[in-house]
């Protein structure tokens, strides 16, 4: 197999520069690009638990902890116990996690518009589907799909042999 003519070397090409790009974006603002999924999920709802959190981000305590004592320290979020269970920690955005959020929505605005500049809106729309299907068989739901695909792990798309030109795509 050649790993880098592979849809998965693209598409962990394409996270990086879009990481980076969505970083370079969010220093500007004073904001780690990992931890602007907190505050997304804040402002749709306000005074999560950090467990909470961390399912919804599908992503480990530790790393909701990290990113929350840094956006805490930083002004825009505050901690509070839970009052019906003093072990849980309850998340809300202060006056500054508030605000932030008309900046972060234009500087989201500027990198999609950069980074699909090219593609048409039916481009655009395909692709959007197709990620959507890529992260429904990446999710931790899919369990029992993976464990049936693999019996069928020998089924790669070879790009060397498709015959149709970039600019036909």
């Amino acid at each position: 197999m050649d790993i880098k003519n592979s849809l998965t070397y693209l598409l962990t090409q394409l996270a990086i520069a879009y990481k980076n790009n969505l970083q370079k974006s969010m220093n500007v603002l004073g904001l780690h690009s990992g931890q602007l999924f907190v505050l997304i999920s804040l402002w749709e709802n306000d005074g999560q638990s950090q467990i909470d959190m961390a399912k919804n981000l599908n992503l480990a305590p530790p790393t909701i902890n990290k990113m929350v004592g840094s956006l805490q320290r930083n002004g825009f979020i505050q901690c509070r116990k839970c009052e019906n269970d003093g072990r849980s920690v309850r998340l809300f955005l202060t006056e500054k996690g508030l605000q932030s959020k008309i900046m972060v929505e234009e500087k989201w605005i500027e990198l999609e518009a950069f980074s699909f500049a090219n593609l048409t809106d039916t481009e655009k729309l395909m692709l959007f589907q197709l990620f959507n299907k890529v992260k429904d068989n990446l999710s931790e739901n899919s369990n029992s799909f993976r464990q049936n695909f693999s019996d069928r792990s020998n089924t790669q798309f070879n790009f060397n042999s498709c015959k149709l030109s970039q600019n036909k795509l």
